[in-house]
């Protein structure tokens, strides 16, 4: 009886604080245009530390085991790949200076020359070789093979029929040849991915336990790992002889912040340099004009969604997975806990990307549709499903999946929520644990709609590959396939547009909201630029008037 009296009262707060929220948003407490918030006002100075943080230790910094976006931003900055991504999410150069593409599968890349590992070392097209081959040796079990096994011979040096991969050739020490066994269209982008950036072979293989090189990265980025305390801070120097030229700032100092609250209190006392601005606090920062000229918004890449465990019951049965996707009103939570720093999420393609459809819609809010269909497997308000719902411990989870738990309980569900550390979480989710439902995003490792379906629903991608719903279609699988070989780009997409209609009817995941990310940051920090690539944003022109 407590139990049903707490869900009532969680929705009924919910409905009153979604009309709170569309009341109090107001159309004149708007950012200032980014032109004017930090500019170019002055020259552009050397030096300061940057202060930080980030809300959870990273789990590594080894490119071949990043998969978490953490990690992928902290490998970005320590190390380099062949090509970068520019703030609109283009492809850029970066350790490769130019390349061409002679044909629908060969890609020629002319190597920068005067690129050096934080060791000394010189960054040479063996360096490439190493770096993808080891990704794809199975002795080191690396969960992103799928970014090379597109490579010509990937699969005979993976089976270990060959001792090199055939498609990687050195023309030189500065030059280096690619080939794919089939065509496939975001393979260049894909060379920007976490897993893609180099690695000196002489650090690696240093340590007998290669996962020591996680905690002693070396790379060619524009910042060298320094300090790092578990639970505490992580610090990075400024690598003087970066090949793109020295970044601006003599290091960055992340304090590990979990809680919101804490991390809003430090901001603005005056010890952090910036602040991701929690939904609950959006509306005083907006409308102090103390901040409002340091306010940037932006709408990101970021798709949150609940994944339900299609391997195991109850949501093996579609029945089950498309019930619960009926029983929430996303709508309504999204409007009422995150207000204007999220929309709702329809599929997994986002806005911004070539593919998207404005028009697509996923499951409305119909909570007797939810109950007809679990009535239909004997299950009730009455007599209700059990299911664990598992997901990272943190304050503003609990805010979003609590208001779910209390919906999904009024229709036949009866939902345990589980919270774990955020490592201890990601290792239940990469290998199944006792959840069945679990709370977690994809964000976009490169800028195609193809990052968004191949990992998370073709069935060779189970567990780390991104597949954490253990969905499995051969329908699927073999669209995705088709795609990856498919050169007509109009042809390409609507492949995409196929296979999001299927993984959407069967309903794996329920797609819940995109982010759209607000930080404020001191008066003194300049030249702020916002990347909708996570991975993207290098901290090369941010500067300090300190």
């Amino acid at each position: 009886m407590y139990k049903r009296k707490k869900m009532s009262l969680i929705l009924a707060l919910l409905m009153i604080f979604s009309i709170f929220i569309t009341a109090c948003s107001s159309e004149e407490a708007v950012t200032t245009p980014p032109d004017e918030t930090v500019g170019n006002a002055e020259a552009s100075k050397y030096g300061g530390i940057y202060e930080s943080y980030i809300e959870a230790d990273f789990n590594t910094l080894d490119p071949a085991f990043a998969t978490a976006a953490l990690d992928g931003f902290m490998v970005s900055l320590i190390y380099d790949a062949l090509i970068g991504f520019d703030a609109e999410g283009k492809v850029m150069p970066a350790l490769a200076k130019s390349w061409e593409t002679p044909d629908e599968v060969t890609y020629i890349f002319d190597l920068v020359d005067n690129a050096k590992f934080h060791n000394g070392n010189s960054f040479t097209a063996n360096d490439v070789k190493y770096t993808f081959e080891r990704v794809l040796d199975p002795e080191v079990a690396s969960p992103r093979t799928w970014v090379f096994d597109k490579l010509k011979g990937a699969e005979a040096f993976m089976e270990g029929n060959a001792a090199e991969v055939e498609g990687i050739e050195i023309l030189s020490d500065y030059k280096i040849k690619l080939t794919l066994e089939d065509p496939f269209a975001p393979f260049l982008s894909m060379l920007g991915m976490p897993a893609a950036h180099i690695v000196d072979k002489n650090e690696v293989e240093k340590y007998a336990d290669q996962t020591q090189f996680a905690l002693h990265p070396v790379g060619t980025g524009p910042y060298i790992f320094d300090v790092y305390n578990q639970g505490e801070r992580l610090t990075l120097n400024v690598f003087e002889d970066y090949f793109a030229g020295r970044a601006f700032l003599d290091g960055i100092n992340y304090r590990v912040i979990p809680d919101p609250s804490t991390q809003v209190a430090e901001f603005e006392a005056g010890n952090l340099d910036e602040l991701l601005i929690p939904a609950a606090d959006l509306e005083r920062f907006r409308n102090n004009p103390t901040y409002r000229p340091y306010l940037r918004d932006m709408n990101t890449f970021w798709n949150f969604f609940i994944g339900l465990m299609a391997d195991k019951p109850p949501f093996d049965d579609v029945r089950v997975r498309q019930a619960f996707n009926y029983g929430v009103d996303r709508e309504a939570i999204v409007r009422a806990v995150r207000g204007d720093t999220a929309i709702v999420s329809h599929g997994p393609i986002p806005p911004g990307l070539d593919g998207f459809r404005p028009e697509f819609k996923s499951y409305p809010y119909d909570p007797e549709k939810s109950k007809a269909l679990l009535a239909e497997l004997g299950y009730s308000p009455e007599n209700p499903l059990p299911i664990e719902f598992l997901h990272i411990e943190s304050t503003a989870n609990v805010a979003l999946l609590e208001p779910v738990q209390a919906m999904l309980n009024q229709v036949g569900f009866d939902v345990n929520l589980i919270s774990m550390e955020s490592q201890a979480a990601r290792v239940q989710f990469r290998e199944g644990g006792s959840h069945n439902v679990y709370y977690l995003s994809w964000g976009a490792d490169y800028p195609d709609a193809e990052n968004y379906l191949f990992p998370l629903f073709h069935s060779s991608n189970w567990g780390g590959g991104g597949n954490g719903t253990r969905y499995s279609n051969p329908e699927v699988d073999a669209l995705l396939e088709k795609a990856h070989k498919t050169a007509n780009y109009n042809e390409r997409i609507k492949l995409y547009q196929d296979i999001e209609d299927i993984v959407v009817e069967e309903a794996a995941r329920m797609w819940f909201f995109l982010s759209r990310n607000w930080r404020v940051y001191k008066p003194e920090v300049k030249d702020v630029v916002l990347y909708r690539i996570f991975n993207a944003n290098k901290m090369l022109d941010v500067w300090l008037d300190r």
